[in-house]
């Protein structure tokens, strides 16, 4: 378990950036590390487990003239088989990290790889030549991954408690927090943040902050589950890149 946090287009300071980070220390004990860099700064509590040396976050990959930077909370278990495939595709690998491996896998893919990807995630990765970032969460929604857009710029972070802590990110309720909290407490609806302006990134769902806007996308629906939580015969994970205005129809569609 880690914990990962940033920030886009937001000022901030070495100060905030450690009092982000003391609120990620219980799923990150072993370590702490952060990316800043033009508008982009990028958070990251380590639970060691994996290639304990070399495994530090955030992990940087040059890759086709442009940079990309990760902060990844997670784990994959097809790890060995992507790596011999990008290893085939002309990529080069300095870690036994599946953080390493997630970040050559976007870095060829883009967010088609997330269809390779067999385990459970939630991870960012900023594009400088595009000033882009990318956030994922995997489709069973197992690590948790909030946001806020807020004065034209974007917040995340596993917990909500790291969001509330940059200075005009406020813990309010409206009547939808309320109700979340009366009828539903500990649980949350999908998506929910319970505080005014602070999301859920559902499970199954992908997204892009840049110039100042966001835009959310559905890959996965999971369909047909049975007891056990496997899918039946004849359902499967779909890969949907849809944006999230037309899941409705699409949702419509598989059930017509």
């Amino acid at each position: 378990m880690c914990a990962i946090a940033g920030m886009i287009a937001l000022p901030n300071s070495v100060d905030l950036r450690l009092q982000m980070l003391s609120t990620m220390k219980k799923r990150g004990p072993d370590g702490t590390g952060w990316f800043s860099e033009g508008q982009c700064t990028l958070l990251h509590s380590r639970l060691a487990i994996v290639d304990i040396p070399q495994g530090q976050q955030p992990m940087q990959l040059f890759h086709e003239g442009q940079w990309y930077t990760i902060t990844y909370n997670g784990e994959i278990y097809n790890v060995r088989e992507l790596r011999r495939i990008l290893t085939v595709l002309g990529h080069r690998f300095e870690t036994q990290s599946d953080t390493e491996v997630v970040l050559h896998a976007y870095a060829h893919w883009g967010e088609g790889c997330l269809d390779k990807f067999n385990g459970i995630f939630s991870f960012a990765i900023w594009e400088n030549r595009s000033q882009r970032l990318f956030v994922a969460r995997d489709p069973m929604g197992v690590k948790p991954l909030f946001y806020m857009c807020l004065n034209e710029g974007f917040l995340f972070a596993s917990e909500i408690k790291t969001i509330l802590a940059y200075p005009d990110a406020k813990a309010e309720l409206d009547e939808t927090g309320v109700g979340e909290l009366l009828l539903l407490g500990p649980g949350r609806t999908p998506g929910s943040g319970v505080f005014r302006n602070i999301y859920e990134l559902e499970p199954g769902y992908c997204g892009y902050f840049q110039g100042g806007k966001w835009q959310q996308i559905l890959l996965f629906i999971l369909l047909g589950l049975n007891a056990q939580g496997s899918p039946q015969p004849g359902n499967e994970i779909f890969s949907c890149p849809f944006p999230v205005g037309d899941r409705l129809h699409f949702l419509q569609h598989l059930t017509a």
